[in-house]
């Protein structure tokens, strides 16, 4: 016989578990809705951020002196970090760092391919020493990044495809280099 103890604990057990399915039910789908929204406002945050700066891509290397372009462009790059903190997903983290690589890289193209501020540039336009650091550490690659190139595996490379090894041009060039089999 199974007694009133055991038919109440089974029935609390069985509760319990609908509970938990329920609440990962609605957190599961809640987290990435939040992670969405908060992804798209990170990469509008990068793009303000060069468009503040580069007067809407018309003026990009080297960028408008103007002070309030710089200190505008800055203030977006910190909302997108700090938005960046808030994702909760792998997927958005993920897709996020790839979204901040393209616009280092535009960022680089404005403020360090031709790095020829002088103070003057500066000075005339009264530029905010916080907000020119924040840019310019922005356009830098960190220190602390594996560089995914890195993982590349040049001989697997050229063994999946046969146009890859045909390129007789390619492979002497490489040759010129230690690090990709050529003569020290």
């Amino acid at each position: 016989m199974i007694t009133t103890d055991i038919i109440a604990n089974i029935s609390a057990a069985i509760a319990l578990g609908s509970a938990a399915v329920s609440v990962f039910a609605i957190y599961i789908p809640w987290k990435n809705v939040h992670d969405g929204e908060i992804f798209k406002e990170a990469i509008h945050a990068l793009e303000r951020a060069y468009e503040s700066l580069t007067d809407h891509g018309k003026n990009i290397s080297p960028p408008p002196a103007d002070r309030l372009n710089w200190l505008a462009a800055a203030r977006h790059l910190q909302t997108y970090k700090s938005l960046k903190t808030r994702l909760k997903t792998n997927l958005y983290s993920v897709l996020c760092e790839e979204n901040e690589e393209y616009w280092r890289h535009q960022f680089y193209i404005a403020l360090l391919r031709n790095p020829m501020h002088t103070v003057s540039y500066y000075q005339n336009g009264n530029i905010e020493p916080l907000s020119a650091v924040a840019l310019f550490h922005f356009a830098s690659w960190p220190n602390d990044k594996k560089d995914p190139l890195e993982s590349i595996d040049l001989e697997t490379l050229f063994s999946e495809s046969e146009a890859m090894s045909m390129n007789i041009g390619l492979r002497e060039y490489l040759k010129r280099f230690p690090k990709y089999g050529g003569e020290t």
